[in-house]
C-alpha cells in the first residue's frame, strides 16, 4: 500500500462520515440536494449508513486489502449514480459539485488501491 492510496482512503473515510452525519441529523442542506434529485427523506439514513459503512471499510482496508477496495468499488459506485441523479434533474452546478468530486476522490482511492 503507497501512501497516497492511505491519504486517499483516509481523506474519503472522513467525507463520508461527515456526509452520513449529515443524512442522519437531516441537514437542512442535505434535505434540499435530496429534494432536489427527487430523493425521498426516508431515504437519507439508508444512503447515510452506506456512507458510514464504506468509511469503516476504506479504515479495515488497511489490515484487509479486499474490503478496502470493496469499499473504493461500491463508492464509486454510490457516486456515478450522485452524478447521474444531479444530471437527470438537470442540476448542473451547486448540487453536482458535491457529487462529482466524491467521485474523483472515490475512484483515485479505488485506482490506488490496484
Amino acid at each position: 500500500m503507497n501512501s497516497a492510496h492511505s491519504i486517499l482512503s483516509i481523506v474519503l473515510a472522513v467525507l463520508c462520515t461527515a456526509s452520513a452525519i449529515g443524512d442522519f441529523l437531516k441537514l437542512p442542506s442535505v434535505m434540499k440536494a435530496a429534494e432536489t434529485v427527487g430523493c425521498p427523506p426516508n431515504l437519507c439514513n439508508i444512503l447515510g449508513l452506506i456512507k458510514l459503512l464504506a468509511a469503516v471499510g476504506l479504515i479495515v482496508g488497511f489490515a484487509i486489502k479486499e474490503i478496502g477496495i470493496a469499499a473504493a468499488v461500491g463508492l464509486s459506485i454510490y457516486f456515478v449514480l450522485a452524478v447521474g441523479a444531479h444530471l437527470r434533474v438537470k442540476d448542473y452546478f451547486k448540487g453536482i459539485l458535491p457529487a462529482i468530486v466524491m467521485l474523483a476522490i472515490s475512484t483515485a482511492t479505488l485506482a490506488t488501491s490496484l
